[in-house]
């Protein structure tokens, strides 16, 4: 049952979906330096908010880069062992009639026999792009108030993107998702829990 429905939703996007303008616009939310182009913006629109509103920008700032780098080092982390764990393959590599972007060549192939013998990029849930755009979205969200709900469509569109583009099934979407939500609250907490031990230990100091 599952496979089937996540087979169903992913025929609809990368097949039924598909089409020259959704060719050219949609494999852009795949390519990873756009990706940390949009996270760029996102941290130099928070240091303007911080500016605005008569914050301390730099220290925010900082304190938003800590969290971002240690939640999306701990996605990371945790995506490759899952991945590793479950060895799930990708559509790609299995899914003949399916459509395949290649980033490499920048071309679109539909997946025959011939290409899933050679194809092998690694598993595919969870998906790690979704996973760690999902945590720099939460991250933003947490310390950006008014970027809510702005923030997630960075996640969102990388998520459709991933799977219009033929590397992951919506599921692994899904999990890549909570996967990134749960990093950013486990650092958050550990955080929290280092900054108040570091201030009762001053305040004993």
């Amino acid at each position: 049952m599952f496979q089937v429905v996540d087979e169903a939703i992913f025929d609809l996007i990368n097949i039924t979906f598909h089409n020259e303008v959704f060719n050219f616009i949609i494999p852009l939310f795949s390519q990873i330096w756009l990706i940390w182009a949009g996270v760029l913006i996102c941290v130099v629109a928070y240091a303007v908010h911080c500016w605005r509103s008569s914050l301390e920008p730099v220290g925010r700032v900082l304190m938003l880069v800590l969290l971002m780098g240690l939640s999306v080092g701990v996605t990371d982390f945790s995506s490759s062992v899952l991945k590793h764990s479950i060895g799930r393959d990708r559509p790609c590599e299995e899914l003949l009639g399916a459509n395949y972007y290649d980033a490499a060549t920048q071309k679109w192939s539909e997946v025959t026999q011939e290409l899933v013998e050679e194809q092998r990029l690694g598993g595919s849930m969870p998906s790690s792009a979704s996973a760690a755009c999902m945590a720099v979205a939460v991250v933003l969200s947490l310390l950006f108030a008014k970027a809510n709900p702005w923030v997630f469509f960075l996640p969102v569109s990388v998520g459709f993107s991933q799977i219009y583009v033929g590397k992951n099934y919506p599921f692994d979407i899904l999990v890549g998702w909570l996967l990134g939500l749960v990093s950013v609250i486990a650092v958050w907490w550990v955080c929290h829990l280092v900054i108040i031990r570091f201030s009762s230990h001053r305040k004993l100091g």
